[in-house]
């Protein structure tokens, strides 16, 4: 029995075991209008985290906010191409990018707000539709919307683009919140070359024999 309870030991040491997936941060998401720490930038400072595809150019903090607009705070800021709100009557695409390297893309998630003036139009994950909208004729920027995005995410660089069209005397945009997690992607545990594996299994079976031999009080001796 206890032969027997070796050899199933040796096989069992020949399989393959993965360690459970661990939730982890998605990196590079930012809200608008911070820097690298997620602090706010100056009034009047370049987003380095957004690019306007429009124009290829990085969007500005808004210097002089309407009142109308959600309060700026010290982890987000409202943004348009131009510090004072300009152009106006147009739709800008807001995009930035974040990378899943090491991460499964099939388990992410991103979730956050977004405030507009006016339409939000669409997020887009690296070019596909999420169906996140804020229609025309609510008061956008003076409160934010939900987003969750749980699909269309690929391995490494990903895109996410905010979609926004402006009807008034005055344009903004602002990523309030935003944050993500993915499960990492692990390594299966060390196991034995199959030439070892093999060898192991041999010795098994030959103590077997022996064991079964001395069990039926057979003499080992030739």
């Amino acid at each position: 029995m206890r032969v027997l309870t070796a050899v199933s030991g040796m096989v069992g040491f020949g399989l393959l075991v993965m360690p459970p997936l661990a939730a982890a941060p998605i990196p590079g998401l930012f809200t608008t209008g911070v820097n690298n720490f997620g602090n706010a930038l100056p009034l009047g400072s370049p987003d380095p985290h957004y690019t306007i595809l429009e124009t290829n150019t990085n969007p500005f903090v808004l210097i002089n906010l309407p009142r109308r607009y959600v309060n700026n705070n010290s982890t987000s800021q409202w943004i348009w191409q131009n510090s004072n709100a300009s152009p106006i009557n147009v739709t800008r695409t807001f995009r930035t990018t974040f990378n899943l390297t090491g991460l499964d893309p099939n388990t992410a998630l991103i979730s956050g707000e977004w405030g507009v003036d006016n339409v939000g139009v669409d997020i887009l994950i690296n070019g596909i539709s999420t169906g996140n909208t804020i229609p025309y004729g609510i008061p956008a920027f003076n409160r934010f919307t939900d987003f969750s995005i749980t699909e269309g995410f690929i391995s490494g660089l990903n895109t996410l683009d905010f979609i926004v069209r402006d009807e008034g005397i005055t344009s903004g945009f602002r990523v309030g919140e935003i944050s993500g997690t993915a499960s990492t992607i692990s390594e299966p545990e060390s196991v034995p070359e199959p030439t070892s594996t093999l060898g192991l299994l041999a010795l098994g079976a030959i103590g077997l024999g022996s064991a079964l031999k001395k069990q039926n009080g057979v003499s080992l001796r030739g």
